[in-house]
């Protein structure tokens, strides 16, 4: 039964040329999109992307793709409305946004508050990049460590947090990236979020709510499925062709100076 419950969304909205970013182990089943990663390794293991990408920073064309989808991606970007930006510019008109985001109840974020939207909101306006800090107390303090961490003993727990959080302090003085859940999310919140970042000034494109999704998946039914549509006036319109044509000569899709692993 895995991925059977992906393969029904993608049947429906999946189709052409897409990217899927940070799939690393996990990839979505049944699409054949770029894969793209801020890493070619993480944790000792390739991530099988074939360019450099990141969720705010993709390395496609204007208007070039007909869907971006992620799993369990956006909770590790700093400024998630930097990442809805970027997908609104490489996606085509009618372009598809998928995206499966862990719901806090059913995490090791569970322990922690739900991020407010101001919050997110904020966080854009000042430029906040994954070299921040302002987060790492909240996260690191905040999770159900014997969720997180099932293998580390309960007297250990207190040093272990110590122990983490002066890791990431660490790299933040040395201006080095850190890897954490930035923001919480739940289903509503989400949807509020996407609401609130569609009426933003001078926005050219609108994300259009088509599916909300919980739980989602049933092999990970930690996460809730958001599927939005994206209306852009002006811009190509995608259109349904078969699963071959997402393998189109991705040269097309590109900017020139797009990094290959």
């Amino acid at each position: 039964m895995k991925g059977s419950e992906h393969r029904s969304f993608v049947r429906r909205y999946l189709f052409g040329t897409g990217v899927e970013i940070g799939a690393y182990k996990t990839p979505i089943p049944g699409i054949s999109p770029i894969h793209v990663d801020r890493f070619d390794h993480y944790a000792g293991a390739p991530t099988g992307a074939e360019f450099f990408g990141d969720a705010c920073d993709l390395p496609m064309l204007d208007s070039s793709l007909d869907f971006v989808a992620t799993s369990h991606v956006i909770e590790h970007v700093a400024d998630p409305v930097a990442a809805f930006n970027e997908w609104c510019r490489v996606l085509k008109d009618k372009g598809i946004i998928y995206m499966v985001v862990p719901d806090r109840r059913l995490t090791f974020d569970h322990t922690r508050p739900l991020t407010p939207i101001d919050h997110i909101l904020h966080d854009h306006r000042i430029g906040t990049t994954q070299v921040d800090g302002t987060h790492i107390d909240d996260f690191v303090f905040g999770v159900d460590w014997e969720r997180f961490s099932p293998d580390t003993a309960p007297q250990l727990v207190p040093s272990a947090r110590e122990k983490l959080a002066v890791e990431y302090r660490t790299a933040i003085s040395e201006r080095r990236e850190i890897n954490i859940h930035f923001h919480t999310f739940e289903p509503q919140q989400m949807v509020a979020l996407i609401n609130s970042v569609n009426d933003l000034p001078g926005r050219s494109a609108r994300m259009n709510m088509l599916e909300v999704v919980e739980p989602f998946s049933r092999s990970r039914p930690d996460g809730f499925l958001i599927v939005a549509r994206i209306d852009k006036p002006g811009a190509p319109v995608s259109k349904r062709s078969f699963w071959w044509k997402s393998r189109n000569d991705q040269r097309s899709v590109l900017k020139v100076d797009a990094r290959r692993f």
